[in-house]
């Protein structure tokens, strides 16, 4: 991850940073300054990424307009921002505008130098309020569905592994691996083992919608 600071006389602030693993890594955006946000998100290529935010840099007084010059930004300005929530422990950052148009910035702690960006250069009226249960449940929901999808895929598993299996061709090791765990923990273990993950994860859902965290507001009229 990674942050470049422009400028803190009114140039503006470039926040940058990475979320995501291997292949699936994602590189953003966002540039707040007194002429409104300009987000250019989920970018695939780090060489590119990595240029946009060198030649920002060095020309801190067109950053604006260059950044939303390339494929995919999302520009709104100080005029159409209407609403800013930002909730820290949801990792939940997002902006609306007057005709209700709602973006969501991706994950991590980046938001919450955007969030604060936003305050300094646009301003707004500054407040508190619960997040809503849909809110507390996202993350938690995508999370179980994740646990529900491999974990049957780890059951299944274990039900064909076998105690005389012997593998053959490429990889014959880790096959033989593979089978050997399999057969130990065995389908009944390995249901205890989802089964506990799965009652985690709605624990701590549970727990955040009994005890809703707060969400930080900026009201722009």
């Amino acid at each position: 991850m990674a942050r470049a600071l422009v400028s803190d006389d009114g140039l503006g602030t470039l926040v940058s940073w990475s979320e995501g693993i291997g292949s699936e890594r994602k590189y953003h955006l966002a540039h707040v300054s007194h002429v409104g946000i300009t987000l250019v998100l989920k970018l695939k290529d780090e060489s590119k990424w990595q240029e946009v935010i060198s030649t920002v840099n060095e020309l801190p007084t067109d950053a604006a307009n260059m950044l939303r010059k390339i494929p995919r930004a999302t520009h709104i300005s100080a005029a159409e921002l209407s609403r800013v929530t930002y909730a820290r422990q949801l990792n939940q950052l997002s902006l609306f505008t007057r005709e209700g148009r709602k973006t969501s910035v991706p994950e991590g702690k980046e938001q919450a130098e955007v969030f604060e960006a936003i305050g300094q250069s646009l301003g707004g009226t500054a407040s508190q309020e619960e997040a809503d249960a849909w809110s507390v449940m996202q993350s938690p929901l995508f999370v179980l569905a994740v646990i529900a999808v491999i974990g049957g895929f780890l059951i299944w598993f274990t039900t064909i592994s076998e105690p005389d299996y012997e593998a053959s061709g490429r990889r014959q090791g880790m096959k033989n691996l593979l089978n050997w765990l399999g057969y130990t923990i065995g389908p009944v273990w390995m249901s205890v083992i989802v089964g506990s993950l799965a009652a985690i994860v709605l624990g701590l859902m549970i727990a955040q919608l009994v005890k809703r965290p707060v969400r930080q507001v900026l009201t722009f009229e």
